[in-house]
């Protein structure tokens, strides 16, 4: 060791010579971890050795590539294949590291660059929602925007919706969906009725289409240009339920306009008895049998229920099996 090694110099002159700030010196001398040679017992001035310029300086590259301190610490104490051996494991872990952060990086990038959100959801559930609600569809060339399903897809479900003007029909599914956008298009019955009904679908939009992805096969769904109707504002504009009806699904007549009574002493269609459970007030409406049996026919299981606010007013039937599928049905003049 030569002379210079031994000659003591102020904390400021070892930081500039060994890289590290005065403040990291003081902090390393509490921690134990690179004490001062010699400490001013009146002035507390700390005092270091150009001989402890090779242990800062190992300190300070240590820290620069992110190794704890208590490893930087068994690093210094141990012999050298132990402390190549430290810093070759936590190099090992900066690269494990780096590539999870790789990995996490493609989903994040997506969370920025999805501009709609997609949706996964049964196929079998999806097919089945479609077959309910189509039925709602209009045929009339005047108003073509009607002869369309509607698709609307948020983070948390897809919800399919379709109107004659006289009757209305929505059915919301349960969705597994990624970052992105809500978004909604309206479908060609048509080319809904085509996409598979097995394993799952992931639907999809960009500006100007919609595709459904089913097992790697892709299908572009034929879109129609319009304004659908907000039919959230007519569901929440619904009247309160005067008089609740559960029947059985198969004693809707067909044929006509029926005339249906309701009240405490029971059901009458066309002034015949029907088996029923009627509760509320007594009412009497009057619907196109087509039209009701179109609604009934759509519903899931054996057992319906019609919910009637007053005699001008859209009646809603649901099913008793399921409850996701809403079908509003207009009444006309008796």
């Amino acid at each position: 060791m030569t002379d210079s090694d031994e000659e003591f110099v102020t904390i400021g002159v070892f930081a500039r010579a060994s890289g590290l700030t005065p403040s990291a010196l003081r902090f390393y001398d509490d921690c134990g971890l690179l004490v001062p040679t010699s400490i001013d017992a009146k002035s507390g001035y700390r005092y270091y050795t150009r001989a402890q310029s090779k242990r800062a300086n190992i300190i300070r590259q240590l820290r620069e590539i992110g190794m704890p301190l208590d490893k930087v610490a068994a690093a210094l104490d141990g012999d050298a294949a132990a402390a190549v051996e430290i810093v070759d494991r936590h190099v090992e872990d900066l690269a494990a590291h780096a590539r999870a952060a790789a990995e996490s990086a493609v989903v994040i990038r997506r969370l920025f660059d999805e501009k709609y959100c997609t949706a996964s959801v049964s196929a079998a559930e999806f097919a089945s929602a479609v077959r309910q609600v189509s039925s709602a569809a209009g045929t009339s060339e005047d108003f073509p925007v009607l002869r369309g399903v509607l698709i609307e897809v948020d983070g948390t479900s897809v919800t399919l919706t379709a109107t004659d003007r006289y009757r209305l029909s929505t059915h919301s599914l349960v969705a597994q969906s990624s970052a992105g956008g809500s978004w909604s298009r309206i479908a060609t019955v048509g080319s809904l009725g085509t996409v598979t009904a097995t394993g799952t679908l992931v639907l999809k939009a960009t500006d100007d289409a919609m595709v459904i992805d089913s097992d790697g096969v892709r299908a572009e769904v034929d879109l129609v240009d319009g304004d659908f109707p907000d039919w959230q504002v007519i569901m929440d504009g619904l009247a309160p339920t005067a008089t609740r009806v559960v029947l059985h699904r198969d004693l809707v007549p067909l044929g006509g306009t029926l005339r249906i009574e309701a009240g405490p002493h029971g059901l009458t269609v066309d002034g015949v008895p029907v088996p029923a459970r009627v509760t509320g007030t007594e009412m009497t409406v009057f619907f196109d049998a087509a039209v009701l049996h179109a609604a009934v026919a759509s519903a899931v299981g054996p057992d319906l229920m019609f919910d009637i606010a007053a005699p001008d007013q859209p009646m809603l039937v649901r099913s008793a099996v399921d409850g996701a599928l809403t079908t509003l049905v207009m009444p006309v003049r008796g």
